[in-house]
């Protein structure tokens, strides 16, 4: 927590200084404040190369106040937004950046992204073929970043920046996950098979085109996937965890000590809880949670991962202390404010189940499914009007489910 303090006194102390030297450069030529704005723009670039995305928001937000007019600051500074969690801004800087250049595919790309993670795949499958049909002039000066990734420890690992030619793979890659979730099939693994003809040095395509095979049982094609990411980057952790479902007893006793190092019996139990929840085995995973915590008792995943357990057990109140330990050991994991507020509302206690909800919108305001749960405990607390605009929202968000107590509730109200 102590570090936490001095990193934002520091960067107070920063922006305080750099807030000071704004004000003279609002007074500066254009051409001067173009420059200036140029040397903020490149400051936030070094910042998200470091995996500092908060950071470098701040640099571009310094840079648009001086010059506005930049479809790459506005892009900039939308990837900053989406690579530290805040994708409601970032699609409004990518929207921004289209209004100043409606060319900008690096935009309409990131965009199509964020409208995917929002399940509106409507929509970003129509991005995505546009650039698709657009792909041999797709150029972009931009720096696009590919975000960052955390090891075994929870430790960030910035996964670099983006050549053309990835972003041209990924477009493939990103329609056919779109496509996934849309149920069409052969137009999903067509895109898969394209993304690595365009790029096979890319083990992700693999594991995900894997993925995608195992959920259609072929298993032996799933299987090829997985050790062909392995030829690429032999300790891919989401390759080698995936292929240790589908190999003997032997391969899989090799694999997990890749995985987990032989001799940390935490992770250990960890993984064989994770491996028993997947299959229903809900009290043999909850004494391996219970194991796993007794040796670390501050590990956020294990904590959240068994109030999971304990609520698929019916044990709400027990899940619900387990749900809040875990976001008070790590306030990243705010996703547990969601599972409070469904473990409330099998309780049947909606306004509890109601605040924690909200809690986790503030800084989550685009997750549909959310609002619906949330529009539910309202309907069921009686109060239609907030039931009304808590649905209304998780509809436009694109949770169909909505639709129905929406009409109810909205109804009734007319």
């Amino acid at each position: 927590m102590q570090r936490t303090h001095l990193w934002l006194w520091m960067l107070m102390i920063a922006f305080t200084t750099d807030g000071l030297a704004q004000r003279m450069d609002i007074n500066a030529s254009p051409a001067e404040r173009k420059r200036i704005s140029e040397d903020y723009y490149q400051k936030g670039n070094q910042a998200g190369s470091r995996g500092q995305f908060s950071l470098a928001v701040l640099y571009y937000d310094s840079a648009l106040r001086l010059y506005g007019g930049s479809t790459e600051y506005f892009f900039a500074r939308g990837q900053a937004k989406e690579l530290a969690g805040n994708d409601i801004g970032a699609l409004t800087d990518f929207e921004a950046a289209l209004r100043v250049d409606p060319q900008n595919y690096t935009a309409i790309f990131k965009r199509a992204l964020i409208y995917h993670k929002q399940k509106n795949y409507k929509q970003a499958a129509q991005d995505f073929t546009f650039l698709i049909n657009n792909v041999e002039t797709f150029e972009t000066q931009a720096i696009v970043f590919k975000g960052a990734s955390y090891d075994e420890k929870g430790e960030m690992i910035f996964s670099g920046i983006a050549t053309l030619e990835d972003m041209k793979a990924d477009v493939y890659l990103a329609r056919a996950l779109t496509y996934e979730q849309m149920g069409f099939n052969t137009p999903t693994m067509l895109d898969f098979d394209k993304a690595i003809e365009l790029n096979n040095h890319e083990p992700n395509y693999y594991v995900h085109r894997g993925l995608f095979k195992l959920n259609k049982e072929d298993k032996e094609g799933a299987e090829a996937d997985f050790r062909s990411a392995l030829e690429i980057d032999q300790y891919h952790r989401l390759a080698l965890y995936n292929l240790s479902f589908l190999v003997d007893d032997e391969e899989k006793d090799e694999i997990n000590k890749i995985l987990y190092g032989v001799g940390d019996f935490a992770m250990a139990y960890s993984r064989r809880a994770f491996e028993k929840y997947q299959k229903g085995k809900y009290e043999e995973a909850l004494l391996d949670y219970d194991s796993a915590l007794m040796i670390k008792r501050d590990n956020a995943n294990d904590l959240m991962n068994r109030g999971m357990v304990k609520a698929k057990l019916d044990r709400h109140k027990e899940a619900i202390k387990d749900f809040e330990t875990s976001v008070y050991t790590d306030n990243t994991l705010v996703r547990n404010f969601v599972l409070i507020g469904n473990s409330y509302q099998e309780l049947k206690n909606y306004p509890q189940a109601v605040t924690y909800y909200q809690r986790y919108l503030r800084s989550e305001t685009g997750d549909g499914v959310v609002y619906y749960n949330m529009g539910l405990a309202f309907m069921k607390a009686k109060k239609d009007e907030e039931a009304c605009q808590a649905l209304r929202t998780a509809y436009d968000l694109g949770e169909e489910r909505a639709e129905p107590p929406l009409e109810q509730v909205c109804f009734k109200l007319k």
